[in-house]
Formats: structure tokens, C-alpha cells, sequence
């Protein structure tokens, strides 16, 4: 399965980090710094409701990593957060979802709804910020996998002791409930997913009785996103790069993976169709069926194929090709040893008019 030498390069980076210029535990610097040694090539920053990273000048390209800026909308009761990328701009923070999600879209960004379904069943001193307003239209797409609400969510129990210093171990997968609703809103239009790291790297404790929760190079070994470029992108034009990553984000050309499940760089998502034709994962304007979703992972696991919400075919191993002949919201999920690694962007075939 050679579709990325071909055309594409995979990328890999983590989205939605916060620094001490909103309620981040390290400096925007610690934070790139960090992102450079491990093994990351994009990193966005999403402080709440400050650009305070691109107006001091670290959005840019630093020894082949992308830094980008946006930043974490809320509305007036904090709830309904929205990641705002490609604005130069903070929205006014009195306005409603469906008012900022448009502000947004006119200034010529993209946005994601974050932690859409955050709960706290154990931990009520950190409460949730689930987002409420499913009447809103125009977003881009959808945190499907939190890593910070993911964790918050397992402190129960004696076991929470043990969690604070081995977070990572800890991650599941993502809400049950909020898989369902992406699939569902995937029939009528595209929705693409994102997977958020949601990093605040905060110390605990007082003086030298302290550490840190989630240090932050043990935070970007967490919840990844990974996306398909040009393979002609090199990382030697910021404009481009930063062109290509947010429509990467926004058409879905990825998936997301955790980490600390194993190292998905490498895998390939792609439909082959009778043609030759390839398509990637994500919103594209050429399908032709019969054709064959082929899947490629650096490691074993279970490859689950979900049509329409629903999962209809397995395989065990590193490859896998599944024939498809019937229109649908196709994609990926993997599993090893049951514990959720991969999930990929939508495959909408024959589904929404160009």
C-alpha cells in the first residue's frame, strides 16, 4: 500500500493546548519546545479567548514543527467551546453559538466543537463544559476524542491516587454517545473529527510538596491527530503549510489515534476504486463503487469497518481490505487488546451533492 509515496505525506500533531496566557500550566515556549522532542510535526495552541500567541509572534515554522494559533470560544456561561482556527481575531464573548460559529466562518476560519460531551460523574470540583446547543449549523467539525475530559472522567475510586502519576495508562476511548451523534450528523452534511489533547499541564500542591498533572511531554504522547498532505509540502513555506493543515482539518483528510496504544504513524486509509482512482478519508468530490476500502496499521489489531453508525465487518491483523458496493458514511475504528487506538474520518460515499 504505497497510495502516500505517491501523492500524500502523513503528518502528525496535537490540537487544543493551553498555556499561562490563559489557564495553562507552561509558557507558549516550554510548550514548543517540548512539542520539538516528541516527534511531532504540528502543534495548535487554543488559549481561551486570547490570541496572545499570534500577536507575540510564535505562530510560525521552527526546525520542521508548525506551530499554529487559535483559540477556545466560549459562550456568556462558559459553556458551548468552540476551537476557533485561521482567525486573527477574539469574537465578542457575549455572543451565542450560532453567532459566533458565523462570525467565525465569515472572518475566513474554521471551527470544531470542543469536548462536546463532557461529563463529571466523580470529580464535581472540576466541573463539565459539555457543549449544549445542538441547533447550530456551519461548524466544521467535532473533538470526538478528549484527552483531558477522557482522564478527568476516570478519577473514581482509590484508583485516582494511582492516576495522577500514570494519566496516559488511563485513557478509553471516546464517548459512546458522541460516536453515535457524529455518525448521525454525518448523514446530512460532513462533519470531520478531530482528536484534542486539551493540555493545561497544571502543579499540584505547595512549595516543594508539589508535581505537575500531565506533564506536558507526557501530554503529547496522549490523543494525536494525523492528516494527508501534498507530498510536494516540505515545510519550507509557512503560508502553504498552514493552508494545508487547516484544510486537511476541515475536509477530514486523517484520523486520530492515541498514542500511548503504539505509534500509528504509517497507517493508511484509503478507497481504491475499479478505476485506480484513490481517495482519502474525509469530504472528496470523486467516488465510483464497486470499490475496496484498504487499510494498512504499523501494528496488529482489530480493524472494525462502521457503515452508517453501525459495525459490519472485522479483521485481525496489520492490513485489510473491505469491499464496499453500496453508498454510505464509511470509516475505521482499531482496537488492541480492546483498548481503543485508531479511528479514522468518514468515507462519505454517494452522500452529499457537489
Amino acid at each position: 500500500m504505497n497510495f502516500k509515496k505517491k501523492s500524500y505525506r502523513e503528518i502528525t500533531g496535537a490540537i487544543h493546548l493551553h498555556t499561562t496566557y490563559s489557564d495553562g500550566g507552561i509558557t507558549i515556549k516550554e510548550l514548543i519546545n517540548a512539542a520539538k522532542t516528541v516527534g511531532l510535526n504540528f502543534i495548535i495552541v487554543t488559549d481561551h479567548m486570547t490570541l496572545r500567541g499570534l500577536d507575540e509572534g510564535y505562530e510560525g515554522l521552527t526546525d520542521n514543527l508548525c506551530v499554529l494559533v487559535g483559540y477556545e470560544h466560549h459562550d456568556p456561561h462558559k459553556k458551548n467551546h468552540y476551537l476557533a482556527l485561521g482567525v486573527d481575531q477574539v469574537f465578542n464573548p457575549s455572543l451565542k453559538p450560532q453567532s459566533y460559529i458565523n462570525e467565525i466562518k465569515k472572518a475566513g476560519g474554521i471551527g470544531f466543537l470542543a469536548h462536546p460531551a463532557e461529563k463529571r460523574n466523580y470529580f464535581g470540583s472540576l466541573p463539565p463544559y459539555p457543549w449544549t446547543d445542538w441547533e447550530v449549523d456551519g461548524f466544521d467539525g467535532i473533538e470526538i476524542w478528549n484527552q483531558m475530559s477522557d482522564w478527568v472522567e476516570n478519577l473514581k475510586s482509590w484508583m485516582s491516587f494511582v492516576k495522577l502519576f500514570y494519566p496516559r495508562r488511563f485513557l478509553g476511548a471516546p464517548p459512546a454517545e458522541l460516536l453515535t451523534k457524529w455518525d448521525t450528523l454525518n448523514k446530512t452534511r460532513f462533519i470531520s473529527a478531530i482528536g484534542g489533547v486539551d493540555a493545561h499541564s497544571r502543579r499540584l500542591g505547595i512549595g516543594y510538596c508539589c508535581f505537575r498533572v500531565f506533564p506536558i511531554k507526557v501530554e503529547l504522547k496522549g490523543i494525536r491527530t494525523h492528516l494527508y498532505i501534498d507530498q510536494k509540502n516540505n515545510f519550507s513555506n509557512f503560508a502553504a503549510t498552514k493552508k494545508a493543515i487547516l484544510n486537511g482539518l476541515q475536509n477530514g483528510h486523517g484520523f486520530i489515534s492515541n498514542f500511548r496504544r503504539g505509534d500509528a504513524m504509517g497507517s493508511c486509509f484509503f478507497l481504491q476504486h475499479k478505476n485506480g482512482h484513490i481517495s482519502l478519508p474525509g469530504v472528496q468530490k470523486s467516488y465510483s463503487l464497486p470499490a475496496r476500502l484498504m487499510v494498512e496499521i504499523p501494528e496488529k489489531g482489530r480493524i472494525i469497518l462502521i457503515a452508517n453508525g453501525k459495525a459490519i465487518n472485522h479483521t485481525d491483523g496489520k492490513t485489510a481490505a473491505f469491499e464496499i458496493e453500496k453508498e454510505g458514511i464509511y470509516r475505521i475504528e482499531v482496537y488492541k487488546k480492546s483498548k481503543a487506538w485508531i479511528y479514522s474520518n468518514p468515507f462519505p460515499i454517494g452522500c452529499y451533492p457537489f
